[in-house]
């Protein structure tokens, strides 16, 4: 959006000493100071918290500010992305207009208003008033590790669009998604079990606000590079214009929720160099709530994630429209070549037919803002051919290439995951299971244990798929190949380890394999043991 003019507007009344005011401001005005106060960036402009000297100062220099509200620590903006159709008049209900500009308005909100906004055809980011990091992190090129191509056509010949189906009818089953609503608390419970399912080193559900849903992660812990993260995700809640009765999101978003079960699916016996993360968001509908408390905590952390790849939107294209948009962005932190990374993979490794969008600013259309907010670089696959089902009831699953539903082309969806399989197989460094055989291909078909946790201090307790053959043991082993321990199953499902050796000290903090030999195979478990 273009800057036009700004216009300073001073209030009427006296404002109290120590008043802060929210104001919005040419990027080509911002001084180093004032870019300390900055909140939201957009397109050639900028939202800052300023005091009454900062005005003075603003006022004395010539720059030319808009003052928007005063005293705005503690009040709720909304940055407000409207469809065609819907008019300002249609948003003024629920809450109060502050600026309108080509692409969004910005609006002061309340958990009310955010309701009735949710039942509209609109896409919500919410607006902070606290300052941005000034320094961003600047990403590396795309750094592929070697892998052979055969493993990687082995792992995206997994890929099933019966699956993606599977996944996007059980999430409709929950009714409701909404994410205020025990229903979708349920929906993220559920995705979680798939992570436990799918051999994540560790999962949680990440609670941010008492009234939300949890976001739903799983970690592929990397077991050489474990501080250097890439992020799959997609949000799980919906909307529609009756929330709390019916929220199908096929397409938005079981579609993207699907994706990044899928992945994670298909890399469940298989380990990576560096850490993947897979993630299902809450709290997207009301503002990409659930993403920025992820973001924010990260930047606080000082992790570093090369990547975030957020899919939203990408189960519905007619014939002839059946193709998906990779978007990126050129402002620091730019994702160009990642983008272009990922169209690679995409021509090499599927049959995807995908289009490039490269924003300067990026918009706050889904999570992949808050990653770029924060200072993380992103890339996002989105629709091409938007359904008009959109936050509707009708967002289901129709027949192929059918117009008025939410999702129609579960082969173009399986496709993108196909290449999204390549990218994360060649950035994560994949590498077969170690310790773990199966079929003599490289790549292990099942797994009969599981340790909880996989990521923590002893005790850890390992869980057998079924009751072990007689006699067997369960061998310690650690990242040396060196024999810890050997546990006797005694013939049960459930065998503990205390974190010790075979002489009774305790082990050393750092990477075993936990190995159950049965006949004709060998299963094995990975586990992270933590100091005290």
């Amino acid at each position: 959006m273009k800057l036009l003019t700004f216009v300073f507007a001073l209030f009427l009344v006296t404002p109290a000493a120590g008043t802060e005011f929210l104001v919005r401001v040419a990027d080509a005005a911002l001084t180093s100071e004032l870019a300390s106060r900055v909140t939201e960036r957009f397109d050639g402009w900028s939202l800052a918290v300023v005091d009454e000297a900062d005005l003075d100062r603003l006022v004395a220099d010539g720059v030319n500010f808009e003052v928007l509200d005063a005293e705005p620590r503690g009040k709720a903006y909304t940055w407000v992305m409207p469809s065609a159709g819907v008019a300002l008049e249609d948003l003024e209900p629920h809450g109060t207009i502050l600026f309108s500009g080509d692409d969004g308005v910005l609006m002061r909100t309340t958990q009310q208003g955010i309701l009735g906004l949710n039942r509209m055809q609109v896409e919500l980011a919410g607006i902070g008033t606290v300052p941005l990091p000034v320094s961003r992190v600047l990403p590396s090129t795309p750094r592929a590790a070697e892998v052979p191509d055969s493993l990687i056509l082995e792992l995206v010949g997994r890929v099933s669009a019966d699956s993606l189906e599977a996944v996007h009818r059980r999430l409709i089953d929950f009714r409701t998604r909404y994410s205020t609503t025990d229903s979708c608390n349920r929906a993220m419970e559920w995705t979680r079990d798939r992570f436990i399912e799918y051999n994540c080193d560790s999962t949680v559900l990440d609670s941010f606000l008492t009234e939300y849903a949890p976001n739903a992660i799983g970690v592929k812990l990397g077991v050489v590079n474990p501080q250097r993260i890439y992020v799959v995700c997609g949000h799980v809640d919906a909307t529609s214009e009756v929330q709390f009765v019916y929220t199908p999101g096929s397409d938005d978003n079981a579609s993207g929720a699907a994706t990044v079960l899928e992945a994670c699916r298909v890399f469940a016996d298989v380990e990576f160099e560096n850490s993947v993360y897979f993630i299902g968001f809450a709290g997207e509908e009301q503002g990409l709530v659930g993403s920025d408390s992820f973001a924010r905590k990260a930047q606080l952390r000082g992790d570093s994630i090369l990547l975030a790849m957020n899919f939203d939107m990408v189960s519905y294209g007619r014939e002839g429209l059946d193709t998906i948009v990779i978007y990126g962005a050129n402002a620091s932190p730019p994702s160009v070549e990642f983008v272009d990374f990922f169209r690679a993979q995409a021509d090499t490794f599927s049959a995807l037919k995908h289009i490039a969008d490269i924003e300067n600013v990026p918009e706050r259309r889904s999570d992949h803002y808050s990653f770029w907010k924060y200072g993380f670089p992103f890339l996002r696959g989105g629709y091409y051919d938007r359904t008009p089902e959109y936050h509707t009831t009708g967002d289901t699953i129709g027949p192929p290439y059918f117009r008025y539903c939410g999702t129609n082309n579960f082969p173009m969806q399986a496709e993108m995951v196909k290449a999204l399989v390549a990218v994360i197989a060649k950035l994560g460094g994949v590498q077969p299971a170690v310790g773990v055989c199966g079929g003599g291909r490289g790549i292990p078909t099942a797994r009969a244990l599981a340790a909880r946790p996989s990521v923590g201090t002893a005790p850890v307790r390992v869980m057998l798929s079924r009751r072990p053959e007689p006699g067997s043991k369960l061998e310690v082993v650690d990242a040396a190949g060196r024999l810890v321990r050997v546990l006797a199953t005694r013939g049960e499902p459930i065998v503990a380890w205390d974190g010790r050796d075979a002489s009774g000290l305790k082990a050393s903090p750092g990477v075993y394999f936990l190995r159950l030999p049965t006949s004709g195979i060998t299963h094995a478990a990975r586990v992270v043991l933590l100091g005290k």
